[in-house]
């Protein structure tokens, strides 16, 4: 059988055919040729030329042999859309950076003039700002307070609060700083065609970065489905991913996939219809998280997942609605010497599993720089070793505000997105002080961490919490690297543990015990109103973690010295934290071992309930090691969480090996 890549190389040649036929056939009969019949010919030997050029180029691209003819075609013509757009777009973006302040002017009055009669505008006066620099002195920086009554009254359904159109969509945070923030969207926002295309531009990058263009490749987006839910006035609400329902035909998990909620079984099923097509030429995981997670599914289920891809049926313990089984069987083919193949690369191994599995994959989309850079180092050494990395953009609930510079090979610099969004600065030095000192974008400098102060479509000179480390400049816009979320921070007096020292200091300890850190989470223990057990009188951090499983399926169990361990390189490498434990302001952090899948059922709790504050899980210890072990259900509800808000922490996962 043809694949269809030689297909199209066939319908070219028959276009090529035709369009000779036609040129030779308008030469030798010119003279008998009427004025009609000569434009008609040469309308056929245009379309049937121009069909030749794009079926072959089609062709040259090698598209994958899963492909169909309606997803090659899909594929290839949005991939060629957006080339147009990227090259027009940076050259235009290329011109405007050579005059950020100009540049600056243009993206804030936007907003400006568009909410000026707002309540909010109102406020704030917009009508007297007529410039840039009236903005600069007139506005105040704002914290979320400042945005939220207007924001609650949206919701509650009342017109004209933050926004003069119709919200579509109430976007909530993660609650990566405390409890979660809610901010509206409307699509008139993003009508004017500059700003839509600015927005298209720093997305679409991408599928630069990954080679998208330059093959037809199949495009593998693992995502878990969010639930949306609807306010008493009728706006549709959720996470930002939320917002985002396109998902075009030519991905390689079919479109119902995408509607499954619960982690476990989305990652089956995404893992489930990647193995059955061995041209992938790009995973996009967003977050080394993701990337994980999947790659666990594929070590832990692969037998159970060869055997459906062997008989060409789900697996029947698959908790998933009846509707979406019913829909998921149809695309279900038996396929014998796939699943031969894959068990047969498997038994070898998962160091770079990945590129065995898919020979063909060019790119992993993932943001790997900051916090998140540990786990992505991770994941290179292990399952994605020899995967190049793609860090397409650095984005939050409130906008995009950099975009990865197509040039820049150790994907952890970003050009700010400074066209489509105004930004300020505040010095690090500053941010902890009631009125801190702005600093405009013209007076950064390189070597100097800022916390980025954002005006987007969503939210006005407000204080997002990122803070940024400016590396460099495209012409005058700066290029920076992220650093860390300010509230993700451990701070009992003035330490101000960062994220990036505690990630460390755990790597480290992690090293000495030669285990691997699947999961984490630390707070302070002042944030335990409700836990289990009493703590220690006094305040100290408390350390959540899980470890990877051994080859007989079971967690290693750490001793009380090597939880000691995870303390002592916390005192040897932070001098603050070290001074306020030498002085007794601050006692020796608690260490506690969960269970194996704890904080997958965290996440998963997460999820059945819709978006919350940040939550930490919280299992009843002992003192006794073995005790860690001996909880009566490995199934965790949410009232074995503790939610957290309104202070400072540090919430994130990561993967370690050594």
């Amino acid at each position: 059988m043809l694949t269809i890549g030689t297909k199209f190389l066939v319908v070219s040649q028959v276009f090529t055919a035709v369009t000779l036929y036609q040129v030779i056939n308008m030469y030798l009969n010119w003279k008998d040729t009427s004025s009609w019949q000569a434009a008609f010919r040469g309308l056929v030997v245009f379309f049937t030329g121009a069909g030749g050029l794009v079926t072959y180029d089609i062709y040259r691209k090698r598209p994958a042999k899963s492909h169909t003819w309606r997803t090659v075609l899909l594929q290839y013509t949005l991939t060629q859309i957006f080339r147009i757009i990227v090259y027009f777009s940076l050259r235009n973006f290329e011109t405007a950076s050579k005059n950020i302040s100009k540049m600056q002017e243009d993206a804030l009055m936007f907003y400006i003039r568009t909410l000026e009669n707002t309540e909010f505008g109102k406020k704030h006066n917009y009508s007297q700002m007529r410039t840039r620099e009236d903005f600069l002195k007139l506005h105040p920086v704002l914290s979320y307070t400042d945005l939220k009554p207007y924001i609650d009254k949206t919701i509650a359904g009342k017109k004209n609060q933050i926004t003069p159109f119709d919200p579509f969509y109430i976007a909530f945070t993660s609650g990566t700083t405390g409890k979660n923030k809610a901010f509206v969207y409307a699509k008139e926002m993003f009508a004017k065609p500059s700003k839509m295309l600015k927005a298209l531009l720093f997305r679409t990058l991408r599928f630069k970065r990954a080679g998208l263009w330059d093959d037809l490749k199949r495009y593998h987006e693992v995502r878990i489905g969010v639930k949306t839910n609807i306010t008493d006035s009728g706006i549709r609400t959720g996470p930002i991913a939320g917002m985002y329902t396109f998902f075009p035909s030519y991905l390689v998990s079919p479109r119902v996939v995408y509607d499954v909620t619960t982690e476990n079984e989305a990652h089956y099923l995404h893992a489930l219809f990647a193995l059955k097509d061995p041209g992938i030429g790009t995973f996009n995981f967003s977050f080394p998280s993701v990337a994980t997670r999947f790659c666990q599914t594929l070590e832990h289920q692969w037998p159970q997942l060869c055997d459906d891809i062997e008989h060409g049926a789900l697996n029947t313990d698959l908790d998933i609605p009846e509707d979406i089984r019913e829909r998921l069987q149809t695309d279900m083919r038996a396929d014998p010497q796939r699943a031969a193949e894959v068990r047969r690369i498997i038994r070898q191994g998962f160091d770079g599993i990945v590129r065995r599995l898919w020979p063909e994959c060019n790119a992993a989309l993932m943001l790997s720089s900051g916090s998140l850079l540990p786990e992505a180092e991770g994941l290179k050494q292990h399952y994605l070793k020899d995967v190049p990395f793609c860090n397409p953009v650095h984005a939050a609930t409130e906008g995009v505000f950099g975009f990865c510079d197509p040039d820049d090979n150790s994907q952890t610099r970003f050009i700010m997105t400074t066209s489509l969004n105004h930004f300020d600065f505040i010095p690090l030095e500053e941010t902890d002080k009631p009125s801190p000192r702005v600093v405009p974008i013209e007076e950064v400098q390189i070597g100097q961490c800022y916390e980025l102060v954002i005006t987007t479509a969503v939210a006005v000179r407000y204080r997002q919490g990122d803070v940024v480390k400016i590396v460099d400049f495209y012409n005058q816009v700066p290029v920076y690297e992220f650093q860390y979320r300010l509230g993700q921070m451990l701070n009992l007096f003035w330490e101000k543990m960062t994220e990036g020292a505690f990630v460390h200091a755990l790597r480290g300890a992690a090293k000495r015990n030669d285990v691997d850190v699947v999961e984490y989470t630390a707070t302070e223990n002042v944030n335990f109103e409700a836990i289990a057990e009493p703590l220690q009188n006094g305040r100290h951090y408390v350390l959540f973690m899980e470890l990877s499983e051994n080859s007989d399926k079971e967690q290693r169990r750490l001793t009380s010295q090597q939880k000691q361990m995870f303390e002592d390189v916390l005192y040897e490498e932070h001098e603050v934290y070290k001074m306020l434990r030498d002085n007794g302001s601050i006692l020796p952090m608690k260490v506690i071992q969960v269970k194996t899948g704890a904080f997958n059922a965290l996440k998963n709790a997460v999820v059945e309930n819709g978006p919350c504050g940040h939550l930490v899980l919280c299992w009843r210890m002992e003192d006794k090691a073995e005790h860690a072990f001996t909880a009566p259900s490995t199934k965790v509800s949410s009232s074995r969480f503790v939610q957290q808000q309104h202070h400072y922490h540090l919430h994130q996962r990561q993967q370690f090996r050594y």
